[in-house]
């Protein structure tokens, strides 16, 4: 640029002074144009590197889906039914998953679910058993007891007979043990209920998870987009982490359609705010230069984040220079802009607007280069 700002000074030199013969050349004036000619294209050229950004490296980003089986028992593939590089619609079926090991699972949940509930029945109904045996052993103890302090009055007056009161003391030690142990039998009789219900949570819980995957072995799409780069076939196996089965991409909405981001160097980054006008040379559309808008800045990199960890950061001074990221919405967003595009783009700011004019010229003269390129 400064080489044609340079030639066109030159050529204006020559025509006022040897062509046209506008003005008489003496040598005050020839140290004046020689002069300051040179400081006022330098100044210009500074004041457009400096006042309005300049992007080479600016590109289209679509967003990536990895489709990935819900599964958490692995299954296999029996049908495919969605076309790569199709559009599809949100809902739409992607592939199916054979169900018939998924729907026998649940069968067999279901059952053992049934089975824990009438466990738990069985259990409840020894509770009641062993409630009726304590009632009946502290009966008997009572009983014994009575005996026992009876058959010991009538010792101490001699009106019975020392083998009747060992009788008497044996049977309240029979009926006492007989206490303990039908309290024990309630207390296990109890314990049987809270593991039987434990038990149908478990079940209800393996259930859940079994209908779970019996819903997710039909795989829809997440939105209104395309299938790209599809490997999937009949007959392999999916699910319990085996990773993403193919890349769906999600058509842009309303805010992200006709988006480009570009990384601005750091020594001007802080110079564009939101709303300022822009221009925009794609790569796949050469000799054009489309319109737009700052929509907004970020103000981070990858470079400058801080992880948590036990290690200080060692690569502080060699870092590569940060470029920052900026988005631009083009005022024509109707163009069809293929995901990994390339561009240029320039930002205008307010600031020596005439500055600028060095800027459009240089990405127009780029954009035109593309049809070479």
């Amino acid at each position: 640029m400064s080489w044609i700002l340079g030639a066109a000074y030159c050529f204006v030199i020559w025509l006022i002074f040897a062509k046209l013969r506008l003005i008489r050349l003496s040598l005050p004036l020839a140290i004046i144009a020689g002069s300051v000619g040179p400081l006022l294209i330098v100044a210009l050229l500074f004041c457009a590197q400096y006042f309005h950004p300049f992007s080479s490296s600016a590109r289209v980003f679509k967003k990536t889906i990895p489709v990935i089986a819900q599964l958490n028992q692995r299954g296999q593939v029996i049908e495919v039914v969605v076309e790569p590089n199709r559009p599809v619609k949100k809902g739409d079926v992607l592939f199916r998953v054979d169900r018939v090991p998924y729907e026998t699972l649940v069968k067999q949940l279901i059952a053992a679910v049934e089975a824990a509930k009438q466990g738990k029945q069985v259990a409840e109904s020894s509770v009641i058993l062993a409630e009726a045996s304590l009632e009946r052993a502290n009966a008997d103890l009572k009983f014994a007891t009575a005996q026992r302090d009876r058959q010991e009055e009538l010792l101490s007056s001699n009106a019975t007979s020392e083998a009747d009161y060992d009788l008497a003391v044996t049977r309240y030690s029979e009926a006492n043990a007989a206490v303990s142990q039908a309290t024990a039998a309630l207390t296990q009789a109890s314990q049987n209920v809270g593991l039987a219900a434990t038990k149908i949570e478990q079940a209800e819980s393996q259930l859940a998870d079994a209908q779970y995957d019996l819903e997710h072995t039909t795989v829809v799409a997440p939105g209104y987009g395309y299938v790209t780069n599809l490997q999937l076939i009949e007959g392999m196996v999916v699910g319990k982490a085996s990773g993403p089965t193919m890349s769906f991409i999600l058509d842009e909405d309303e805010d992200n359609r006709g988006v480009v981001v570009a990384g601005f160097n750091q020594k001007n980054y802080l110079r564009i705010k939101e709303g300022q006008y822009s221009e925009v040379a794609l790569f796949g559309y050469p000799g054009q230069i489309f319109k737009g808008r700052v929509v907004n800045t970020i103000d981070m990199s990858g470079t400058g984040q801080l992880q948590a960890s036990g290690n200080l950061p060692t690569t502080l001074g060699s870092q590569a220079p940060t470029q920052f990221a900026v988005k631009i919405k083009l005022d024509d967003d109707s163009i069809r802009l293929p995901g990994g595009s390339q561009a240029i783009v320039a930002v205008y700011t307010e600031d020596v607007q005439i500055a600028g004019i060095p800027v459009m010229f240089v990405i127009r003269a780029q954009s035109w280069l593309r049809y070479l390129m």
